[in-house]
């Protein structure tokens, strides 16, 4: 039997205690909420390059972007204006089929800032290329995001490859027979 104010420090108690899970689920749903349109931010990156959505795509991005393909093409990092980014994708992948497969999006959030990782493969076809058609890439992706108009920018994007496989110059293949047709 609880002593005396027993039931009323349990009632407070019990009070402050659904506060504090209140809170705690109101956090919760934020932090989750983010997390969710941080993946589907990245998601939309490769279903957009494959689509050839370029608008949808710039409106991912930041007006300045970072990104990182050395391990892929070496050279060094790169800091472009979006609509940059934008263009040489859509100018570099002219005449070429892709499909873009990511793995999961491991996501945290800290504040108005994300980082987003995961797996990628890219494969990249262009029928009649003379060193092949076919060229595929596997990687992983680390993004850097900022909040952003009520959604996620990207600012930052690296690419760490892990292997290729097939024509590693079909790019240039591509950009040739796009020139002689």
């Amino acid at each position: 039997m609880p002593g005396r104010g027993g039931l009323a420090a349990l009632r407070v108690n019990s009070v402050q205690d659904a506060r504090a899970g209140a809170r705690y689920a109101g956090t919760m749903a934020s932090e989750s909420a983010d997390i969710l349109g941080v993946q589907r931010c990245i998601a939309r990156v490769t279903h957009f390059i494959d689509q050839r959505r370029w608008s949808e795509l710039r409106a991912l991005y930041a007006a300045h972007v970072e990104t990182d393909y050395t391990s892929l093409f070496g050279g060094t990092p790169v800091t472009q204006a979006g609509d940059a980014l934008i263009e040489g994708w859509q100018q570099a992948l002219r005449g070429v089929t892709t499909q873009h497969i990511l793995g999961p999006v491991d996501v945290e959030v800290q504040g108005d800032r994300a980082r987003a990782e995961c797996h990628v493969r890219g494969l990249h076809l262009v029928p009649g290329a003379p060193g092949g058609e076919q060229w595929e890439v596997m990687g992983h992706y680390v993004f850097g995001l900022a909040r952003a108009g009520g959604g996620w920018a990207i600012g930052s994007m690296t690419l760490e490859t892990i292997a290729q496989t097939g024509n590693r110059q079909l790019l240039a293949e591509a950009a040739e027979l796009g020139r002689s047709r």
